[in-house]
């Protein structure tokens, strides 16, 4: 019977670790889409009390009302900015480094939530290697859709926020 009980929990306990990842991942790409929406995003959640379990000076200070206005700023103050031809390209070294940190560290975030085992390192490397991802494709689909169809670059921009914003929502979701 114990040897059922411990079969059991590991799978449970796998499971968590794949959705923990999946959601690193998911952050990381939106990360990789729009920079600060990602972390605005995990903001958001931790606010509704997503991440309840969690304690210290990160979590804290991401529900704090003051990081939540900021954060609401800075992720604002990018979706119109991304929309002007003078928008730096996401793949220039420092905005693509900038995304690759800014996805590993919301992957590591995450990956705190593990019952079993500390996910830190894996959630790093999943969230920045999503934010990679997020990045190349979002960048793909742009230039593809400028060059290959009459949609002008802010709709496919604004297109391309809402999925940031839909991928973001079910990568948060607890």
């Amino acid at each position: 019977m114990e040897t059922v009980r411990a079969v059991g929990s590991a799978r449970q306990s796998r499971h968590s670790e794949i959705l923990l990842l999946g959601q690193a991942a998911g952050l990381g790409m939106v990360t990789g889409m729009r920079s600060m929406l990602g972390v605005r995003i995990l903001a958001a959640s931790a606010r509704r009390g997503a991440f309840d379990g969690q304690r210290g000076s990160f979590w804290r200070t991401l529900r704090s009302p003051g990081a939540q206005r900021a954060l609401s700023v800075l992720a604002g103050g990018e979706l119109l900015m991304d929309k002007l031809p003078s928008a730096p390209s996401r793949l220039a070294r420092g905005p693509l480094g900038a995304r690759l940190l800014i996805g590993a560290l919301l992957g590591a975030a995450v990956g705190t939530q593990s019952p079993g085992r500390n996910m830190r390192f894996a959630g790093a490397v999943v969230g920045a290697a999503a934010a990679a991802i997020g990045a190349l494709v979002g960048n793909r689909a742009r230039v593809w859709l400028d060059r290959e169809t009459r949609i002008p670059a802010p709709i496919a921009a604004v297109v391309e926020d809402a999925i940031a914003f839909g991928l973001g929502a079910l990568a948060a979701r607890r």
